[in-house]
């Protein structure tokens, strides 16, 4: 059974900051999380490099593994691309999760380290804008990371839509 849930409607047990996870980092998931207060200088300093990023892609998945398609009904999520790293950001119920690994299905097919549902993809992608540290910079201006999660109002496509269309070069994507 994959996981994609989006905990709480109104984002009750959402997280103000970033929860990253390094697959070379064996430190226990409560020590992966920053909080909003220390953001943007912690995440340059975790990032390291400041690498190009190469592509910036959209990926959907099912909501449910009982689900037949994701069609409408679906989690989305970014993909970066940079040369030495695949990256994935996303938002859900439980905050803004921020995934580094060397190989691409780790953050594609995974969430936290456990198996997603069914992955598709990329459903909209484009070269990107930013380097690592402009992308963190942008991430901290937008709000994005900030705002409380909301079923209808501010969810993970939106997320996705705001991170694709201001990252992205050319190409916008809406759900």
């Amino acid at each position: 059974m994959g996981v994609c849930e989006s905990k709480g409607k109104a984002g009750e047990k959402y997280r103000r900051g970033v929860y990253f996870n390094d697959e070379e980092d064996p430190r226990p998931e409560e020590d992966k999380f920053i909080p909003d207060e220390e953001l943007q200088k912690r995440l340059k300093k975790v990032i390291g490099k400041n690498e190009r990023i190469l592509k910036v892609g959209v990926y959907k998945c099912k909501l449910f593994s009982v689900q037949l398609t994701a069609g409408t009904l679906y989690h989305a999520f970014v993909l970066l691309e940079t040369k030495n790293w695949w990256w994935s950001i996303e938002k859900n119920g439980q905050g803004v999760t921020i995934q580094r690994s060397k190989r691409h299905t780790s953050v594609c097919e995974k969430y936290r380290m456990k198996s997603r549902n069914t992955v598709s993809g990329p459903i909209a992608e484009d070269t990107c804008r930013y380097n690592l540290h402009q992308f963190v910079d942008m991430l901290y201006g937008s709000d994005a990371v900030y705002s409380a999660y909301h079923l209808l109002e501010n969810n993970c496509q939106n997320f996705a839509s705001l991170v694709f269309n201001a990252a992205g070069s050319t190409d916008v994507w809406y759900p």
